[in-house]
């Protein structure tokens, strides 16, 4: 089930105190409409009630698809640095509902499921387009790896980073945003065959591709953001 409850929260226009009703889990099966509003990115935005301005509070949820082989906890993208505890976090939360202490159905269930730990709406959304067009989120730090290392002049910062935006058939489109509210820096289009290109990649790409799916935390910045 999706689980949703009320706090408060200053409106960071003008300060007024309101309450919100924040989301605690989602489940993209039984409410596909808060995962198309994910990726509408307009899930969690509020407008305040005094000024009348709109924001959007921090994520901090867990998100469910059974369909789509998928369990993730979400975290605000200013707890990025404390990495490895939420990975750990999130390996014992999926233990605790899905591992040997649950029950044979939800045992089943979890065997199903991949677990990740995201950090902003950006990489929330990022992880939803990679199921709903088939896209091995493994493979596409990969290929940001790749691209880091092949263009120059980026503009990446401790507050930017590299996200998927959208994939077609030929193309994907990538985009530098701010880590925090997704707005666009830069954007990039790549050929899709490189996925597959880097999937066949030699020895030192196997390895990278080794650690990055063996660990809840498939994101590139894993090696260069130093753990808090």
């Amino acid at each position: 089930m999706s689980v949703f409850k009320p706090v408060a929260c200053d409106c960071p226009a003008c300060g007024s105190a309101i309450r919100i009703d924040a989301c605690d889990s989602v489940n993209g099966v039984r409410r596909p409409d808060l995962r198309r509003d994910i990726l509408e990115d307009r899930f969690q935005r509020t407008r305040c009630s005094a000024c009348r301005s709109e924001f959007r509070i921090d994520p901090a949820f867990t998100y469910l698809d059974v369909e789509r082989g998928q369990w993730m906890l979400v975290r605000p993208a200013g707890d990025l640095p404390q990495w490895q505890r939420f990975e750990a976090q999130a390996r014992a939360i999926h233990a605790e509902a899905f591992g040997a202490d649950a029950d044979a159905a939800a045992r089943a269930i979890g065997a199903r499921l991949t677990v990740r730990v995201t950090f902003g709406w950006p990489a929330l959304r990022e992880k939803l387009l990679c199921a709903a067009h088939g896209i091995d989120d493994v493979v596409l730090e990969l290929l940001k790896l790749a691209l880091l290392r092949q263009l120059g002049d980026l503009p990446l910062s401790d507050t930017v980073e590299l996200r998927l935006v959208d994939a077609g058939a030929q193309l994907l489109r990538l985009a530098w945003l701010q880590a925090a509210d997704g707005a666009r820096v830069e954007q990039l289009e790549v050929p899709r065959e490189m996925l597959a290109g880097l999937a066949d990649e030699g020895a030192d790409w196997q390895a990278l591709r080794a650690e990055l799916a063996a660990a809840p935390y498939v994101d590139w910045q894993r090696f260069v953001v130093e753990p808090a």
